[in-house]
């Protein structure tokens, strides 16, 4: 399987980024579209220490167990190498990803500064490979990212992630287990509704279902389909709904002996959806 990272933030907090930028639309600000420009022909010693430290920076976020340290270890490499080569997408993407999991959960003092660096780096993916699945992604997942550290990017912010998620989806696009219809999904049951975003329950139960179609097992999908269920519990007063997110939580995540999905480097990110867990199971009462 491949190497995994959550799109999933913990402390998400869209619908106060959207609510204030709506209020205040003049002051909202662009989410940065910079890109890294081709860099001269590198020396054949500069081209074995690139290839060096994109296996280091590689091999750094892949190494089990996960944790912060050494995904810290694999962006400082990737950084390294990009500074002597940006043209090849792949590099470009993983160090995206490795941002976007520092953005996520990395020292908080340093979260915007990462997913500005993983902006650059995706948006330098995407123009080197346009309709590369991988840098559409991570360019739309630190785009959100972004509009959740600071609300003035949360207009733009969302428009570009929902733009890329639908572009992913119109390609067949299921990359990381159903990730662009389970972004999507969550943007649309956390977003404010019309007229200030583009919050919509039907929507976000459309693409959640499509995200679980795809992959049941991958739990990511569980979670974000339990708190819509207790969304729309509580919007429409169904107990029924209300009791199908407790037993998918208990299921997935809360029962005695429960484990991680058998995914590289999930472990670290099943411990913290378990904690997005027992939050939903306690706000939801």
């Amino acid at each position: 399987m491949p190497s995994v990272v959550t799109t999933r933030d913990h402390a998400f907090r869209w619908s106060i980024a959207i609510a204030l930028c709506a209020a205040l639309v003049a002051a909202c600000s662009k989410v940065p579209e910079t890109t890294i420009a081709l860099k001269p022909t590198p020396t054949l010693q500069e081209d074995r220490s690139y290839d060096r430290l994109a296996r280091e920076a590689r091999g750094a976020f892949l190494k089990e167990p996960r944790d912060i340290a050494t995904v810290e270890i694999s962006a400082h490499r990737y950084k390294e190498a990009i500074a002597i080569r940006a043209d090849e997408y792949e590099v470009l993407w993983e160090a995206a990803r490795s941002c976007v999991w520092l953005g996520n959960y990395g020292p908080e003092d340093q979260r915007k500064d990462y997913v500005k660096q993983g902006l650059e780096y995706a948006n330098t993916a995407v123009k080197r490979k346009p309709k590369g699945e991988e840098g559409l992604f991570y360019d739309g997942a630190l785009a959100g990212k972004l509009a959740d550290l600071d609300v003035m990017y949360g207009a733009d912010g969302v428009k570009i992630i929902e733009g890329r998620m639908l572009q992913l989806i119109a390609n067949k696009s299921t990359f990381i287990y159903g990730g662009p219809d389970r972004v999507l999904a969550t943007l649309y049951m956390r977003a404010p509704g019309a007229p200030l975003s583009v919050g919509d329950y039907d929507k976000a139960l459309k693409h959640m279902q499509r995200a679980l179609d795809i992959e049941p097992h991958w739990l990511e999908n569980q979670l974000s389909m339990a708190e819509l269920e207790f969304r729309l519990g509580k919007k429409k007063n169904d107990p029924a709904l209300t009791t199908s997110a407790r037993r998918r939580l208990q299921e997935y995540f809360l029962k005695p002996g429960v484990k991680p999905p058998m995914a590289m480097g999930s472990a670290y990110e099943f411990k913290e959806w378990q904690k997005d867990a027992r939050k939903l199971m306690e706000e939801y009462k």
